[in-house]
């Protein structure tokens, strides 16, 4: 479990902070999952119309986010190698409300947010 002030992550694999806070309060973290598949799950998508995003071959994610009182952006990157650019998908979300969840699943990771 990785939290810092109202940043919650819930991650089964290892978490590499590459940028602790800086002057600006942002914060990027570091997930490998070695070219798994990965299945986005966000609360505020209706189930009936959508179950899931699905995302194959995924090398790594980062979370850039931020600590400052007013500020709790967070921006997901899901990575097809090491650079930064080479991303399949990103987003940005207001993390106050969830808590982020990286699980292994039995043949896919699960990338959740759950509400606080």
């Amino acid at each position: 479990m990785y939290i810092k002030n109202k940043f919650i992550l819930n991650s089964d694999f290892e978490v590499r902070e590459l940028r602790e806070e800086d002057e600006n309060g942002d914060v990027d973290l570091f997930i490998p999952i070695e070219y798994r598949t990965v299945n986005l799950h966000l609360p505020f998508i209706d189930p009936n119309k959508m179950s899931r995003i699905q995302l194959s071959e995924v090398k790594s994610i980062i979370l850039r986010f931020n600590t400052m009182e007013n500020n709790n952006k967070c921006s997901v990157h899901f990575l097809k190698n090491i650079d930064l650019l080479s991303h399949l998908l990103n987003f940005e979300l207001d993390y106050s409300d969830y808590e982020i969840v990286i699980k292994q699943e039995e043949y896919s990771v699960s990338f959740k947010l759950i509400e606080k």
